[in-house]
């Protein structure tokens, strides 16, 4: 089952989770999104973006608005068939985004009201590494040297074949880190070799979202 985290307090949101509900499916629907596979928020979506809605630079997050409830839950609807675990808008589907066409006679067809997914990359128990990495890591950057939990996993990115993970860091030190402008740092699991990560953004709970392509701290399938 896909696990899905609500992030916000606008009618969009509160809608999004009343759709959710009442349909036939279920949901699991938390609203912490350091344990969820996808987050829905009402924040606004990235300049580079998919019709407001996703940027291939944010995977596994959608980007919720008045407009748009109806697509998102469309989204959130395909996944949860598809039992995904992670989900990224097309990059070249991005950069080409659909204008409102007009046909004969007919009013224009708003994108936003026509999800289709193979718009998207799915990312199935088949493609995605089902563990989840939790565990204590080292974290150094702009001369700090820190312990912290990490909660990450990870995936094989069918467009240029390299290992994708991202996760959530827990603690002051790592808060204190991106606070102070240090975005690029090295992690370390154990006596494995520290590899490069990026420390992306702050959660609403003030932990930080890590991002990392390539081989990740932990040891991989």
């Amino acid at each position: 089952m896909t696990t899905i985290a609500l992030v916000g307090s606008s009618d969009a949101i509160t809608s999004t989770r009343r759709k959710l509900e009442q349909s036939p499916l279920e949901f699991a629907l938390v609203d912490d999104p350091s344990g969820a596979d996808l987050v829905v928020t009402d924040e606004d979506a990235p300049s580079s973006n998919y019709l407001t809605v996703a940027a291939e630079q944010t995977p596994n997050r959608f980007y919720c608005r008045d407009e748009s409830v109806d697509y998102v839950v469309a989204a959130l609807t395909e996944a949860q068939l598809a039992g995904a675990h992670g989900v990224r808008v097309r990059p070249t589907v991005q950069h080409n985004p659909p204008t409102a066409r007009r046909r004969r006679w007919r009013r224009p067809i708003d994108p936003l009201h026509s999800f289709n997914p193979i718009d998207y990359d799915w990312f199935t128990e088949e493609t995605v590494e089902a563990a989840v990495f939790d565990d204590e890591v080292r974290i150094s950057g702009d001369g700090e040297e820190f312990t912290a939990r990490l909660r990450a996993r990870g995936h094989i990115d069918g467009n240029d074949g390299q290992y994708h993970w991202a996760g959530i860091v827990h603690g002051q030190q790592a808060h204190d880190l991106f606070e102070a402008g240090t975005k690029r740092v090295e992690v370390s699991h154990g006596d494995r070799a520290p590899v490069t990560a990026k420390l992306a953004e702050l959660t609403q709970w003030g932990s930080v979202r890590m991002t990392g392509v390539g081989a990740p701290p932990w040891l991989a399938d």
